[in-house]
């Protein structure tokens, strides 16, 4: 895994994204949950779209854990 400040900002941008989509779409799945009537079909779809960030940032996690198990393998500490 480089040095670089840069690649570590971007790797927290990159991870950064899908968890404030899912915090958003949380927050809208509480505001519809609230109104009257609920419109479960949007609801729905909120729903997939957490699943499919939280998936996404995932893959982040495991590509940043993949990274640094990389270095420890080359002598180098995270």
């Amino acid at each position: 895994m480089p040095d670089s400040p840069a690649v570590l900002a971007a790797l927290v941008h990159e991870l950064n994204q899908p968890l404030t989509a899912i915090l958003s779409n949380a927050q809208a799945a509480q505001r519809f949950l609230a109104s009257e009537p609920v419109d479960l079909n949007e609801l729905r779809e909120i729903l997939r779209d957490i699943i499919t960030d939280d998936k996404r940032a995932a893959i982040i996690a495991r590509r940043i854990g993949a990274m640094l198990h990389e270095r420890r393998d080359d002598g180098k500490d995270p």
